[in-house]
């Protein structure tokens, strides 16, 4: 059964007559650090030591896109040039319609253009980021910070990732047993690092009321 794949946004029947055949998504490697300690049973695992979580490579996505001029009313081979003009050497997003809701991201490669009776085959691949995106950023706010402490929770997804945080005026923030004072605008803490799962963040301003905005990527495997 034919599906459909989008190139940034655009659907590839829409744009160039061209249907998905077939896809293949990877999982990404995991980067290890296996050292071998002489004296030591087995091998010593090294893989979380800088970051304190594991990392990955690039996963591959494979697509067969395919289509037939005289039912999709292009014109070939100028649409294949279009398309190739469009993707091919170039970072693309690619999205699914079985999951609209994300995209990945990577750069394009397109393969041998085939031809078989009427039917145009076209092979591309992508070397896609470990991981894939929301396709809108998550965003989490309050407008009624007061004296007390008000919460904050941040959801999210796997990606460990640090947000940003914006605020109006100077803003005692407590991450964990950690007080944090900012002052009014834009920030980005390393030490506010939101884990998988949901987050908890606490704010409060020292006199009137204040706002708090938080603003990060999400992303999954």
């Amino acid at each position: 059964m034919m599906g459909k794949v989008f190139f940034d946004g655009k659907d590839t029947y829409t744009e160039y007559g061209l249907l998905l055949a077939s896809k293949s998504i990877s999982l990404p490697e995991v980067r290890t650090n296996m050292i071998d300690v002489p004296g030591r049973d087995g091998l010593l695992d090294a893989s979380e030591v800088l970051t304190g979580e594991v990392t990955y490579k690039n996963r591959t996505i494979t697509l067969k896109l395919t289509g037939v001029d005289t039912v999709s009313g292009k014109t070939w081979p100028a649409t294949i040039s279009d398309f190739c003009n469009k993707v091919h050497g170039k970072r693309v997003k690619i999205t699914f319609p079985e999951d609209t809701a994300h995209f990945y991201s990577g750069r394009c490669s397109v393969g041998e253009v085939g031809l078989v009776k009427m039917m145009q085959t076209i092979p591309v691949t992508v070397n896609c980021d470990p991981w894939k995106y929301k396709n809108a950023k998550t965003t989490v706010s309050r407008s009624d910070l007061g004296t007390v402490y008000k919460q904050l929770s941040l959801p999210n997804e796997r990606r460990p990732v640090i947000p940003t945080i914006t605020v109006a005026q100077d803003t005692t923030l407590l991450w964990g047993s950690s007080t944090i004072n900012i002052s009014a605008g834009d920030h980005i803490l390393p030490a506010i690092r939101l884990a998988a799962g949901n987050n908890i963040m606490k704010a409060k301003v020292a006199s009137g009321t204040g706002s708090i905005t938080v603003t990060y990527q999400e992303a999954s495997l």
